[in-house]
């Protein structure tokens, strides 16, 4: 049930953001030299590597057309910054999703440098479901950007692991204790009405 439900809102949505994914393609490419598109490397159930794509946030290194995508200590663009903030980089894993790598809601696709900071029973009981494009800690965005704003380089990464990333796994063990259709629904609802 809960693989009609993600591909069936996938879809949906996918449809619905199109021509607007369109502009926001075009606005990328306007704003500074470099792809559109980016790897983003995510770990998911069973630990298995996803590469997904996702809008392009962050300034290119000179030399490289390809960055890696979803670092917060990136030099961030002026319109990479509104993507971040409001999630659009992100659209493009929807494709994921109808593919069966991600669900829409789930505990939060990770970095695999910050999946070796799980312990090892949260570990595994994480990664045993599929990667979800929002979780519940999608609801408290805005708490995790005010404990990392204004912090760059290990300082960042340092209050990442030690203030947000409790978090994110205590919302992702709460959510595998109680996932239904239902719960993603109404997930899915508070993201939209917040």
């Amino acid at each position: 049930m809960k693989r009609i439900f993600d591909s069936v809102i996938a879809l949906v949505l996918l449809i619905i953001l199109l021509p607007f994914a369109l502009l926001v393609a075009v606005v990328i490419r306007l704003e500074s030299p470099g792809p559109v598109l980016v790897s983003a490397h995510r770990v998911g159930r069973h630990g298995r590597l996803l590469k997904l794509r996702e809008f392009r946030a962050a300034v290119v290194e000179p030399g490289s057309m390809e960055t890696i995508g979803g670092c917060e200590g990136e030099q961030p663009t002026r319109v990479g910054a509104f993507l971040r903030r409001h999630g659009i980089e992100r659209w493009p894993w929807l494709i994921a999703v109808l593919k069966g790598d991600l669900s829409i809601v789930g505990p939060r696709a990770e970095l695999p440098r910050y999946v070796g900071c799980y312990p090892s029973e949260v570990r595994k009981k994480v990664l045993s479901v599929k990667p979800g494009l929002i979780d519940l800690s999608s609801l408290e965005a805005r708490e995790e950007r005010r404990l990392l704003q204004g912090l760059e380089g290990e300082a960042l990464e340092e209050a990442y692991v030690d203030r947000v990333l409790p978090i994110r796994l205590a919302h992702a063990q709460r959510y595998i204790d109680t996932k239904s259709v239902r719960t993603d629904g109404l997930i899915l609802l508070k993201l939209l009405f917040r």
